[in-house]
């Protein structure tokens, strides 16, 4: 059993059960007969206190859940060692249902919304996030937000984070990511997706990222890991800038993979270890479990093995 202090917490708040459906063939207006299905406890949140146990640290899952389906998603973590703490609403928590093609490996998704945050609820949560916190500890605050939720939400998080002496670390999109910048995170980790809706600008080349990454630092983000999918990421903490890219591989899947490339780096982070170390972790733990969709039970071999076929290139800022 893993003794180690809980000094990780992840935060969830618009979480969901993605359920998958495997169909012969998807056709319209006809009833579908599913060959295989699963549930996946899903928030990039949970994905990050996966990755972070696998790499050999405690995590704790927070948020808000609802109905059957919270408890589900609530038993489910706790099965997988994960503890957590959520705070209960009256709405059902979402489940996004994702109908899979196998003859053609398409697919077709539909996300709900999420469940209502009342303002009670809120207060809850801020009041539970309060006994937690304490100096040195890191928070990772991910995903959309929650129908109730202002912009400002994770904003407003990472100065109470900041005040006890925490690390506040952001992985989000759209108002709320914008909102949170200025809160000068200590780190953030957008896609070129979120860069281009941040800039205006889409990410085509290398320098592109490196002034997307420029934005980043001048919106308020105190480090970036801005990443760039099978091309790695490029990391910075405001004067040291590095690319660090994989080798070419073949994939499994791509979805998760980021999620397990910031749990890279927030525990490369955790360990004191340098920028270049730090990008190494994140883009390392991220290639792994794109080969096979999850990362080992014990992952530290085989990331550090990854680590060995990177090519990192320092940057100049």
């Amino acid at each position: 059993m893993n003794t180690l202090p809980l000094n990780i917490f992840t935060v969830s708040v618009n979480p969901a059960i993605d359920l998958f459906l495997d169909v012969p063939s998807i056709a319209f207006d006809e009833v579908l007969r599913a060959t295989g299905a699963r549930r996946v406890w899903a928030g990039k949140g949970f994905n990050v206190s996966r990755a972070v146990q696998r790499l050999g640290a405690n995590s704790m899952a927070l948020g808000f859940i609802g109905g059957f389906a919270g408890m589900a998603i609530r038993a489910g973590l706790e099965a997988e060692g994960i503890p957590t703490d959520f705070v209960p609403v009256e709405d059902e928590t979402r489940t996004n249902v994702m109908v899979v093609d196998q003859a053609t490996d398409r697919h077709i998704k539909v996300n709900q919304a999420g469940a209502l945050v009342s303002e009670a609820a809120q207060a809850e949560f801020l009041a539970r996030v309060r006994r937690h916190l304490a100096p040195g500890d890191h928070w990772v605050l991910t995903g959309s937000l929650a129908p109730g939720l202002d912009s400002a939400f994770y904003a407003e998080l990472i100065k109470l984070i900041h005040a006890s002496g925490a690390v506040a670390i952001l992985d989000t999109s759209g108002a709320a990511l914008r909102c949170g910048c200025a809160a000068r995170p200590d780190l953030v980790k957008p896609n070129v997706v979120e860069a281009r809706d941040l800039t205006g600008a889409s990410v085509k080349s290398m320098a592109d990222a490196q002034r997307a990454v420029e934005a980043f630092h001048a919106a308020g983000a105190q480090r970036v890991a801005l990443s760039l999918g099978a091309d790695g990421l490029v990391y910075s903490d405001g004067v040291t800038m590095v690319h660090g890219c994989p080798p070419a591989l073949r994939v499994r899947t791509a979805v998760g993979a980021g999620d397990a490339l910031l749990g890279g780096l927030v525990w490369a982070q955790m360990q004191g270890k340098s920028t270049t170390e730090v990008a190494c972790w994140g883009v390392a733990t991220g290639a792994v479990y794109a080969l096979a969709d999850e990362l080992p039970c014990d992952a530290q071999p085989a990331v550090r093995q990854m680590i060995e076929r990177l090519t990192i290139t320092q940057l100049k800022p």
